[in-house]
């Protein structure tokens, strides 16, 4: 097993606008809320572009996600900064494959948690 119960990941990031315009021309998600200033200037990140900050951990360690559960509780804007911890939970080897279940909270700069949820995942192994 790559990972032990209770064994905790920090992610963080800051996104821009920038990362919202790309995000909008890969996914075609063009709502209008994400694309309207509010009176700092700034504009609503999309819930799903905010969620690929824990699913770092699958492209980090093989993991193949296959289910996802978030509780989407505050807005992000672009220069919030949130730090994701990804702790898990579960791991548990049946047959031949390893699964985790590994929860996450995500908070802004103010310590205000503004999504959470959990991540089901498997390890992934590469015969060389």
């Amino acid at each position: 097993m790559k990972f032990h119960q209770g064994q905790e990941f920090n992610y963080q990031r800051t996104f821009t606008k920038e990362d919202v315009k790309k995000f909008m021309d890969l996914a075609h998600y063009k709502g209008r809320h994400h694309l309207e200033e509010n009176e700092d200037g700034e504009v609503m990140i999309q819930g799903l572009l905010t969620a690929t900050l824990p699913t770092t951990i699958g492209g980090e360690f093989d993991l193949l996600i296959y289910q996802m559960h978030y509780d989407l509780l505050k807005p992000v804007y672009t220069q919030d900064h949130i730090r994701c911890k990804v702790s898990v939970d579960q791991a548990e080897k049946k047959k031949e494959r390893v699964y985790y279940t590994l929860k996450i909270a995500c908070k802004n700069q103010n310590d205000v948690l503004v999504f959470s949820g959990y991540l089901k995942g498997i390890e992934l192994t590469f015969d060389n």
